[in-house]
């Protein structure tokens, strides 16, 4: 099938290197309009990322590389930029992701290292930051994707006032713990082993939120489960190092009620994505996500109704 973006991507590659000597192969996608293509010449490797203006807001990825790379955080490298086109040429940050890298020896010390490197990104001074804020209309929005298209279309009133009232919970637990620079999507799948460091990807959706939030994409995955003393022993890992404020009881129940915020957005993501995008590759992740959210119901009573309507 022709695909004219792809044959404008090779155009503004030949000016760029001034000819065309160079071969050009699909690296990945992701859950948005972006495509990755990488850029192979002269045992050179780069990345070529094509996202159509009218979709993907690449000024955005521009500026937050620049920001990350400026807080010693390694994001790629941006190397040349058509934003009116859509097009970026970037660092090639390699072909190893950190789930790739997982091993039974190495799990904790990568997990701690990761931790390490978002405890840095937490410490980026968000005051002059023109970000979203991870306000209560996102959040809302968000779990309200669970509804839409996740659950069963004639829920009965009785537990749609049961949702809406986890929901206040949940965005009253994420608007009351320390706002900080959120990644969003902080999981195996977007951090990169290059050169033996770990380096970020697929950052642009970044907003202001909880401290949380991050560090439970991390820890509750939807594509790598830990053992439950492995999260444990992590999360007390994160308390110790932030130096954060509250008692570690304390700051774990915020980190259960965020995970089960997120866990709520992404089964309505997922299906979503099926449904509406026809990205089916997502449907079997569901059930990991869904027993985060059982995980949940059965630690706190308060929401053991959501073993019924799930």
């Amino acid at each position: 099938m022709h695909d004219p973006r792809l044959d404008q991507l090779e155009d503004w590659l030949e000016i760029f290197f001034d000819d065309a000597s160079f071969t050009l192969s699909k690296a990945s996608d992701d859950a948005s309009f972006r495509r990755y293509f990488r850029i192979e010449r002269s045992n050179l490797s780069f990345i070529a990322m094509d996202a159509p203006p009218e979709k993907e807001n690449s000024k955005r990825f521009v500026e937050i590389a620049t920001l990350l790379r400026g807080n010693n955080i390694h994001a790629p490298k941006i190397i040349d930029k058509d934003l009116q086109q859509g097009f970026l040429l970037i660092e090639d940050l390699g072909n190893t992701t950190f789930s790739q890298a997982l091993t039974t020896d190495n799990r904790l010390a990568l997990y701690k290292r990761a931790i390490d490197e978002l405890i840095k990104i937490q410490a980026i001074n968000t005051q002059t930051l023109s970000f979203d804020l991870y306000n209560e209309t996102l959040l809302r929005a968000e779990l309200n994707l669970l509804i839409d298209w996740y659950l069963p279309k004639e829920l009965d009133q009785s537990s749609l006032n049961q949702l809406s009232q986890l929901f206040d919970q949940l965005i009253q637990n994420s608007l009351n713990s320390p706002q900080v620079f959120v990644h969003r999507d902080y999981h195996c799948r977007n951090l990169m082993i290059t050169n033996d460091e770990i380096s970020v990807i697929d950052f642009q959706d970044a907003v202001i939120g909880s401290n949380s939030y991050d560090l439970v994409s991390l820890l509750k995955d939807a594509y790598v489960e830990l053992e439950s003393s492995e999260v444990q022993a992590l999360l007390a890992y994160f308390h110790k190092q932030a130096k954060l404020a509250i008692d570690f009881d304390e700051f774990e129940k915020q980190f259960d009620l965020m995970g089960l915020q997120r866990h709520l957005k992404v089964l309505g993501i997922f299906k979503r994505l099926s449904i509406r995008d026809g990205k089916n590759q997502y449907l079997d992740d569901i059930p990991l996500v869904e027993k985060y959210v059982l995980q949940m119901a059965d630690k706190y009573p308060e929401f053991q109704f959501l073993k019924d309507i799930l």
